[in-house]
């Protein structure tokens, strides 16, 4: 009897902790569905409204301050925002400018839901009246405390950029967007940082089968650095540029419950242009020689706009700003815009961590004279508080370059876990026409949209492949615990070496260079007692000029030299050069010849290069100064007018030149290199100089010292000695362009 009342009561039990389970389970599943889901993180989307009008609040941001984790609403108040299932019980906030912070804790948020802000209020008393000098100060305190409300230190945070144009109808014919590493320096530093892809894709709107896309915004992706109007120190915050701006406060408004003052800026009617000195930039020892020179110019008020500054720490929270007419008469005002623009306007934000403020988001639109669209947007989906290491370089994208080369259609899952923007309304639908049409082509023709389907990701599939080998052979894998047979190798082989020679072809092949250096020729050019005289012609012996003097010594000559590289193969090139002089000599020299480079590092390029070259070399120093007695003579043809000429003495010289040569990329787009010379002269000639002096176009004219009507002595003995006699050595360092 005991043993039977003992099994009923352990089956009751297990019955009540099933029904108590069940319960749990789904108390649990009401509070949030995306809590019990063990794959992927929890989503939280709905609108952004005001609550007093109900109208959409575009860009408000949305997501964990504490941890640097956020999105930002659309145009149409819409927004989506992925968070990682661990930070559950964090609270999540939605702010503003001019509306009361929201905050809710995760776990007690249902999607979809209307989110509605209220607007702020504020008291009387925080109103005030300034003139232009106490607005000016308010600025330049913020400027001061940068390096306070900003981080000193380089900081890589997450970021998703995207950017899209219309042709002149205003429809749009591509998009890109893209996951970013994006690297920014110190707040002390104007100095623009580094961008890598994490994941990414371009897409031509307008015809899905063409992977061509033109006109894209080949630095669009370094938005967060070419926007960043606090760490550029732009012209509106600058103090060196307030005489040209006029400044006023509009009012005081609120963000996360704090005040915050609108200064409205623009150009000053009164205000004459200004004369600014600007650096003429220049990356490594040649940028640091240009550097020392700068350029004069005048420059008005080129933007108008608004700043939003914090009243209590003086941190920049916001900037609205456009490019005035007058400011767009510049083609190249980099970083801001290149090109022909008829309007271009931002929004930047910027966002708090702690006790910092770190570059938030921003989005451009700009107008192109042709009537294109283009706009660009960056937003920071992850910051990261904490010092960080440079990005791997050979990750980095360059400058004026795409940043992506993927094409396709438009898949909504593609970004996974990753926190992005909405589309605008015109973009979206651009977007559905664009897979109606991929649908529908796909219905009606789909033997043949298979067959050009099939050319189009040829080689893509390749990549894939080749990607997918590299990981296996980076993680150590054997192919054959893939049981892969032989068959299977050889294609995985072949796709490798395919996408290899894809990605290389355009870097290493039928690629040119250019270099541009300063350096320093080795020539011991000294000649005591030399005298020359140049008669009229060789039947009449009468002097034209003559001069003895010495010839100082110099064992050096400062010279210039560009050359020019064109790849035919991987490492061999074709090289055409020239060196120049730049003071007191006649020093010219043109080579040709071919070379190798081959890279010795894994990491950040660095080349070892080895040239041979013939070149042809004209060198010449100085003797003196004379008086023209005669008046005009001809030399050869060449007619002669100046009252006083310069006579110099030197050499012609055919050479055989050996350069060995060491470079280190600096970016993709330059080296900066350090060049070796070994100048092997094989045959050489005297010739004198004969060069104008005080004309405008000053004619001049070598003849080789064997001619009649020159005469060449040292001590009244014919003189004929070579200035260039044994081989010589030259360095060079400058910098290469790609």
């Amino acid at each position: 009897m005991d043993n039977h009342f003992t099994r009923i009561g352990l089956i009751i039990n297990n019955l009540l902790a099933v029904i108590l389970f069940l319960f749990i389970s789904h108390a649990t599943q009401a509070q949030h569905p995306a809590l019990t889901n063990p794959v992927g993180p929890i989503k939280i989307y709905g609108f952004v409204l005001d609550k007093d009008t109900k109208k959409p609040i575009p860009y408000a941001h949305i997501g964990l301050p504490k941890l640097g984790i956020g999105t930002t609403s659309g145009k149409n108040g819409f927004f989506e925002l992925k968070i990682p299932k661990k930070y559950a019980s964090e609270i999540m906030t939605v702010s503003f400018m001019g509306y009361k912070t929201f905050k809710k804790k995760i776990a007690d948020i249902k999607s979809p839901f209307d989110l509605f802000l209220e607007e702020a209020t504020l008291e009387l008393g925080e109103i005030i009246v300034a003139d232009e000098a106490a607005i000016e100060n308010i600025i330049r305190k913020a400027v001061k405390n940068i390096p306070k409300n900003n981080t000193t230190y380089p900081t890589t945070n997450l970021g998703f950029y995207r950017e899209a144009k219309t042709d002149d109808s205003l429809r749009y014919i591509y998009l890109a967007e893209g996951v970013l590493n994006i690297y920014k320096h110190s707040y002390k530093k104007q100095k623009e940082g580094y961008v890598s892809l994490v994941q990414g894709r371009r897409i031509n709107l307008k015809n899905p089968l063409d992977t061509i896309i033109r006109g894209g915004l080949t630095s669009g992706h370094m938005a967060a650095h070419r926007f960043d109007f606090v760490q550029n120190r732009e012209d509106f915050i600058n103090e060196k540029y307030f005489p040209v701006y006029k400044y006023w406060i509009e009012r005081i408004t609120s963000y996360n419950n704090r005040p915050v003052y609108i200064i409205g800026f623009g150009e000053d009617p009164n205000a004459a242009e200004k004369e600014v000195a600007i650096d003429n930039g220049g990356v490594g020892i040649l940028g640091s020689l240009l550097n020392k020179k700068k350029r004069i110019v005048k420059e008005g008020a080129r933007m108008k706009g608004r700043i939003y500054i914090d009243t209590e720490s003086y941190a920049f929270i916001r900037a609205e700003f456009e490019i005035t007419p007058k400011g767009l008469e510049k083609n190249n005002d980099y970083p801001l815009y290149t090109g022909n623009w008829r309007k271009n306007s931002y929004v930047v934000n910027y966002r708090q961590l702690g006790d910092k403020w770190f570059f938030s988001d921003a989005t451009r639109e700009g107008i192109l004279s042709s009537g294109n669209h283009y706009s660009n947007e960056v937003k920071i989906t992850d910051i990261n508080p904490n010092r960080s290491d440079p990005l791997p370089y050979l990750d980095r994208i360059a400058k004026g370059r795409a940043f992506s080369r993927m094409t396709g259609s438009y898949d909504p899952n593609f970004w996974k876990d990753y926190n992005t923007t909405p589309l605008n309304s015109d973009l979206a639908e651009s977007v559905q026409q664009l897979e109606n049409a991929i649908t529908a082509q796909k219905a009606f023709d789909n033997e043949h949209m298979m067959s050009l389907q099939k050319q189009r990701d040829s080689l893509y599939i390749a990549k894939i492949e080749a990607r997918k080998l590299e990981e296996v052979i980076a993680n150590g894998e054997n192919m054959e615990e893939l049981e892969l047979n032989p068959k299977q190798i050889r294609a995985l082989l072949k796709a490798r070496n395919l996408a290899q020679n894809s990605r290389r072809k355009k870097r290493d092949y039928q690629r040119f260079k250019f270099h541009l250096g300063l350096g320093t020729h080795f020539i011991n050019s000294g000649v005591e007692a030399l005298g020359i005289t140049v008669s009229s012609d060789e039947n009449n012996q009468e002097t034209i000029v003559s001069l003895k003097d010495d010839l100082k010594n110099r064992d050096f000559e400062i010279t210039g030299n560009w050359d020019l590289d064109f790849f035919f193969r991987k490492n061999f090139y074709v090289r055409l050069g020239s060196q120049f002089d730049f003071y007191n000599s006649i020093y010219k020299e043109k080579s040709i010849g071919v070379g190798t480079a081959f890279n010795l590092s894994k990491k950040r390029p660095f080349y070892l290069k080895a040239i041979a070259q013939y070149s042809k070399l004209r060198y010449a120093r100085r003797l003196g100064s004379v008086a023209n007695d005669y008046g005009k003579f001809k030399i050869d043809g060449k007619k002669f007018n100046s009252k006083s000429v310069n006579l110099y003495y030197g050499n012609r010289t055919h050479n055989i030149k050996l350069s060995t040569e060491v470079s280190i990329e600096l970016d993709p787009g330059r080296e900066l290199y350090i060049r070796g010379t070994y100048l092997l002269p094989f045959s050489k000639r005297p010739e004198i100089w004969i060069k104008e002096r005080r004309q405008v176009f000053k004619k001049k004219r070598s003849r080789p010292v064997e001619k009649s009507y020159i005469e060449v002595t040292q001590n009244d003995q014919p003189y004929e000695a070579n200035m260039i006699d044994d081989p010589t050595l030259s360095f060079t360092v400058g910098l290469l362009f790609k």
